[in-house]
């Protein structure tokens, strides 16, 4: 291995907490475990290190093997000691390697507790539940030696607790993230496995940008919903807003992650997404101001704005807001409609089934299908007061993000697939199944042709 750029600058760092997160065969992993090794065995003897992941069996099974061979590589390996967990160096350094997760709830922090040195190592750190860090902090209190703790994780989307404790800008003096991408560790690699993953992930795919280039964003693990059907260069495309044919709108509100597509039906029996906006950690009673001011500015004069929404929010129950999302919409001038079976199992499953059908029709127009490549018109809402920024949520939905759950569910003496619950992704595609459900795709009656003025000749009354 040759660590080089950005892998290179790892290496040496010192800052207390670093975030390495990479693309696929990026060499993250590997370039952690040279830097522990060199930590145990060559820059501070004597010293006490952590490595593992959350889990025992993941632990034991994927990161140990690959720290002996780092180990084996670097032509010295710690004897194992099965009593404590570690491997002990003859310079007194020691490396303990074990599984966080502990069996019992009550006893969350259990495994850690027992340990105190000087650095931790948290690979695939996406699999650690947050409230992790914090009990990890305390555990660096080894005396005479500087502190260090690394996480490892592949790309996180940003509304991960990764992405907030380590800010893009690197704007925390204690903190840096790094982003290592495919090229960083191409010198590493066969040819072959380049090619393999860009064939796997183009520029176009929505995973491109995590996967290949090691930067935040759709990191959803699964097989696509629309694999196989929904196709970014046919589907994603300019689209124009028509004022004279009714604009429909669907909304899902969630627990702070609220959503609003817009879409229109054509003639033909197409259907065209021309914009949406999601919301992260926004109340819907501050999401709704923001929703009917780009309405307004994106559709303006639409002959008539027809809404939808989730059922759920007729109930009394908490969406995080004070009453029900239903009244939260009617108060903000919104004429909402929903069905109460939305959210149904077999009524999903239906609405999918139909999207499907239409990513695979064409009309006389083209695809029915239609996704606007407008990047301006697809944008995630914050609550902290910034320009929302452009982030295609709809189409990396279609495309990668919202995926099939391993598990069926059932709804009478059926079994359903059932699309997997992220946080994220499913929001917008949620949306869409509202807007089938309650509004479909039948093509828009045609106008009717002005009737001809036939001339009516006068009649006198006189005789």
């Amino acid at each position: 291995m040759k660590f080089r750029g950005p892998l290179a600058a790892f290496l040496k760092d010192r800052t207390r907490f670093i975030d390495l997160e990479g693309a696929l065969s990026s060499g993250k992993t590997t370039a952690c475990l040279w830097k522990e090794w060199l930590a145990a065995v060559e820059w501070y003897p004597g010293i006490w290190s952590y490595i593992g992941r959350f889990g025992d069996g993941d632990n034991s099974d994927k990161l140990i093997p690959a720290w002996n061979r780092v180990c084996e590589f670097a032509g010295l390996h710690g004897a194992w000691n099965p009593k404590e967990s570690s491997f002990d160096f003859p310079n007194g350094s020691r490396v303990f390697s074990f599984g966080l997760k502990s069996q019992d709830e009550r006893s969350r922090y259990a495994k850690i507790r027992g340990f105190g040195g000087s650095r931790i190592y948290i690979d695939q750190a996406e699999e650690l539940p947050p409230d992790f860090m914090g009990e990890l902090v305390t555990r660096l209190r080894q005396p005479g030696f500087p502190h260090q703790m690394t996480f490892s994780p592949n790309p996180m989307d940003e509304n991960s607790w990764l992405a907030e404790a380590f800010p893009e800008d690197n704007s925390r003096p204690d903190r840096v993230l790094y982003s290592i991408s495919l090229f960083d560790n191409a010198h590493n690699l066969p040819e072959e496995t380049i090619s393999d993953i860009l064939q796997a992930y183009p520029v176009t795919h929505a995973k491109h940008q995590s996967a290949v280039l090691g930067r935040r964003g759709l990191n959803v693990i699964g097989k696509p919903v629309y694999g196989g059907t929904f196709d970014r260069a046919l589907h994603v495309r300019p689209l124009a807003y028509n004022p004279e044919a009714p604009l429909e709108e669907g909304i899902d509100f969630g627990k702070h992650h609220p959503c609003i597509v817009w879409r229109q039906r054509t003639t033909y029996g197409g259907v065209q997404y021309l914009g949406g906006l999601m919301g992260q950690s926004v109340y819907l009673e501050d999401f709704l101001p923001v929703a009917l001011m780009y309405r307004d500015r994106w559709f303006p004069k639409p002959v008539e704005v027809r809404t939808c929404c989730d059922p759920a929010g007729s109930h009394n129950n908490s969406q995080g807001v004070k009453a029900n999302g239903v009244g939260v919409l009617k108060a903000q001038g919104f004429a909402p409609r929903w069905q109460e079976g939305a959210n149904r199992p077999s009524v999903r499953y239906a609405m999918i089934e139909r999207t499907a059908g239409l990513m695979r029709r064409r009309t006389p127009q083209g695809e029915a299908f239609g996704v606007s490549s407008d990047a301006s018109r697809w944008l995630r809402v914050t609550a902290d007061g910034r320009e929302p920024a452009p982030w295609p949520f709809f189409a990396d939905g279609c495309e990668a993000g919202y995926v099939w759950d391993v598990h069926m569910v059932s709804e009478g003496s059926k079994q359903y697939r059932k699309a997997k619950k992220d946080g994220w992704y499913e929001h917008a595609q949620n949306v869409n199944e509202y807007l089938e459900l309650n509004f479909g795709s039948q093509p828009m009656p045609l106008p009717e042709p002005p009737k001809e003025r036939v001339p009516v000749r006068p009649v006198s009354c006189w005789s």
